[in-house]
């Protein structure tokens, strides 16, 4: 029988993920030049998603996998942020 991921992991990973909603205020901040920018913020959502994805299915399993993964996700949401703050002056 295979192992669920606990509700309390669940309720982390979703608030790690509610940073998401904020794509459309992202993308709203991005110079209409800068097109690099543009992709990574285009990127992120999805990134954001799958790394959730990743890190509820791992848990059960390879638990260390699935913090590493949050980890990432808090990395890239302020990695975003700071792109968009930095090349919207």
């Amino acid at each position: 029988m295979k192992q669920r991921t606990p509700l309390w992991m669940t309720l982390v990973i979703l608030l790690f993920l509610l940073p998401v909603f904020s794509f459309p205020v992202l993308l709203g901040n991005i110079p209409a030049d800068d097109e690099t920018a543009k992709t990574f913020v285009w990127i992120y959502p999805f990134y954001m998603l799958f790394s959730a994805w990743l890190a509820w299915n791992a848990y059960p399993t390879r638990s260390t996998v699935s913090w590493i993964l949050i980890i990432l996700m808090a990395l890239s949401t302020a990695a975003v942020w700071l792109l968009v703050s930095i090349s919207h002056p």
